[in-house]
């Protein structure tokens, strides 16, 4: 009897540390993009992937080279180019990120470079 309290108790402990150790799993979430307050087409035709949130880190890829960083919540993130995708990769932290984000999105090209206030909209 003690002996079955004992493995009883230690699987216990098993499966608790088990399900602790567990992942947050990334989820896929598709995304647009909304300038003063509605969909913007435009800003939204860079959006090459559903972004990927996992836990407060969410991860966006945008077609092109003309996005040098982004801002959100205060902090400041550089965007990575990948030459061979012609993708920029953006990860950043969200407070909340089950709620729409606003973002601050710098667009550099040749005949501007401006900052864009911007809402990642959750479709």
């Amino acid at each position: 009897m003690v002996k079955a309290k004992k493995t009883v108790s230690l699987l216990m402990m098993v499966v608790l540390t088990l399900m602790l150790a567990v992942p947050v799993f990334a989820a896929s979430k598709s995304y647009q993009f909304y300038y003063e307050g509605s969909y913007d087409s435009h800003s939204s035709t860079y959006i090459a992937a559903p972004a990927e949130v996992n836990g407060n880190t969410v991860t966006i890829k945008l077609t092109g080279n003309y996005f040098p960083s982004l801002t959100v919540e205060g902090n400041t993130y550089t965007g990575s180019y990948n030459s061979g995708t012609n993708l920029t990769t953006f990860t950043f932290t969200s407070a909340n990120p089950s709620a729409d984000i606003d973002i601050e999105l710098f667009v550099s090209t040749v005949f501007h470079s401006q900052l864009y206030d911007l809402t990642l909209h959750w479709n």
